[in-house]
C-alpha cells in the first residue's frame, strides 16, 4: 500500500525517464536508470524499445504492454484469467499502428511509478511493477482495467479464494496486504462497504499494511459473501489486486 515518499520518488524518476524520451526519439534503454529493473523487466523494456526503434518512433505504454506480453510469467497469468496473450499482442500492435504522433502518452508515469515503487521497497523493479502501472495509460485501450487487475491479482496472490463456506456459521472477513492497492482505496471501501469510522478504517488498513493481514469483522456467511463480492468488483474496476476473503472462526 502506498506512501507519500514513494509518490515523490516515482515522480522524480518519471521526470528523468520523460526527459530521456524527449531527447532520444529513437528510444534505447535509459543508461542512468539501467540498474533499477531486474532481468525480466529489462528484457520486456528491451523488446518494447526494439519495437519502437524499428518503427522510428518514441516508446509508449503500448510498446511496454507489447514487451510485457512476451514475458512468460505475464502471459501465463493472462491465460489463467481467461485471456489470450496472442490476441492482446495483436491488439497492442494494431493500437501502435493507429496511434497518432501527437497523441499524449504517459509512459514516463508507467516507468517512473514502477521504478519508484521498487526503490521505496528496497529492490529492483519487476515486470509485475510495470504491468501494475499500465493502469491509467493508453495501454488500457488494449487491456481493460478489470482484466489488468485480474492478471495483477494472479501475479501477486495466485488464484482468488472462494467466498463460499459450508454451513451457516459466522465467519471472519480478512484483508491481506499487497504492494499496489492504495491506502486511500482500502480506507474508502472499509468505510463505504463495512461502515467503519474513518479512524477504525485507518487502523485496519495500517494493520493490513504492517502485519500482512487484518480481520475486518464477523459476519453471517451470506452477508460476508455479498460484501466480499462488492469490494472485489470495486477493486478490479479501479485496477487493484486487493485480496479479501473469508476465514472460519
Amino acid at each position: 500500500m502506498d506512501a507519500v515518499y514513494f509518490a515523490l520518488v516515482a515522480a522524480g524518476m518519471g521526470a528523468l525517464w520523460w526527459r530521456h524520451l524527449r531527447v532520444h526519439q529513437h528510444v534505447t534503454q535509459p543508461r542512468a536508470l539501467g540498474t533499477v529493473f531486474d532481468a525480466d523487466a529489462e528484457v520486456a523494456l528491451h523488446v518494447a524499445s526494439h519495437e519502437a526503434r524499428s518503427r522510428g518512433e518514441p516508446m509508449t505504454s503500448l510498446h511496454v504492454l507489447y514487451g510485457l506480453l512476451q514475458d512468460e510469467t505475464i502471459a501465463a497469468a493472462v491465460r489463467e484469467v481467461g485471456g489470450d496473450p496472442s490476441v492482446l499482442e495483436d491488439r497492442a500492435l494494431a493500437a501502435i499502428d493507429d496511434k497518432r504522433a501527437d497523441d499524449e502518452d504517459d509512459v514516463h508515469r508507467v516507468y517512473g511509478f514502477a521504478a519508484g515503487h521498487a526503490t521505496h521497497a528496497g529492490r529492483r523493479a519487476t515486470a509485475t511493477d510495470l504491468w501494475a502501472y499500465l493502469r491509467g495509460s493508453i495501454a488500457i485501450s488494449v487491456v481493460d482495467v478489470p482484466t489488468l487487475a485480474k492478471v495483477l491479482f494472479r501475479l501477486c496472490h495466485g488464484s482468488e479464494p472462494d467466498a463460499h463456506i459450508e454451513g451457516n456459521y459466522d465467519v471472519h472477513i480478512v484483508l491481506r496486504n499487497d504492494d499496489y492497492t492504495t491506502q486511500q482505496f482500502v480506507c474508502h471501501v472499509l468505510e463505504d462497504v463495512f461502515q467503519l469510522s474513518d479512524t477504525d478504517a485507518s487502523t485496519r488498513m495500517m494493520q493490513t499494511h504492517e502485519q500482512g493481514r487484518a480481520v475486518i469483522g464477523r459476519f453471517r456467511p451470506d452477508e460476508a459473501r455479498a460484501k466480499i463480492e462488492d469490494v472485489r468488483t470495486r477493486a478490479r474496476a479501479s485496477g487493484f489486486p486487493l485480496w479479501i476473503g473469508i476465514e472460519p472462526i
